[in-house]
């Protein structure tokens, strides 16, 4: 059995492991939680050329089958000049992600969730609405929309009489490697 070597030609698909981590100031919130059928919205890129797709919706629920594989992913599409489909696939990674930021980690990097990119990167987390947010005072608020102002989310709780915020998102993708 010999391996290829060198670059990938234009018909194989190395697989990436990206993590995403997200960074948030919390003021009186208790916690942000990514629930599992969140879509999430990504700018994505061709990894073989310098096409790009933005405002790509994923989610962890869905299943696209993937083209003469027996397998499946969450996520598939084609860019115009190349054959092969592109994937993603939802990857918990095990003793790294949580789906929760909580307020211990305000103002650090959380590892939120892992995605087996084939064929294309994710260039950009464009956070959306579905989040769960809730304060130190217990108040729940459903569905919201973290990308919705660029200066952040700001909520008033009345159970602990505090105004409420997420300021400064900002996230990274860091490359994980599988141990």
């Amino acid at each position: 059995l010999s391996l290829p070597r060198g670059r990938p030609t234009r018909h194989q698909h190395t697989m990436v492991l990206l993590v995403l981590y997200v960074k948030a100031e919390l003021e009186n919130v208790a916690s942000i939680t990514f629930p599992r059928n969140l879509q999430w919205c990504f700018d994505v890129k061709d990894a073989q050329s310098d096409e790009s797709k933005e405002g790509v919706f994923v989610c962890a629920e869905d299943v696209a089958e993937v083209d003469g594989s027996k397998g499946d992913a969450n996520f598939a599409m084609r860019f115009p000049d190349c054959k092969k489909q592109c994937t993603i696939t939802f990857d918990e990674v095990k003793k790294l992600c949580r789906d929760t930021i909580t307020a211990e980690d305000s103002g650090e990097f959380v590892p939120i969730m892992g995605f087996d990119c084939r064929g294309l990167e994710i260039t950009k987390w464009q956070p959306t609405d579905g989040y769960v947010v809730k304060s130190t005072g217990g108040t729940v608020w459903e569905d919201v929309d973290l990308g919705a102002d660029p200066d952040g989310w700001y909520e008033y709780c009345d159970k602990c009489g505090e105004s409420v915020s997420i300021q400064e998102l900002t996230f990274e993708f860091r490359t994980h490697k599988a141990k």
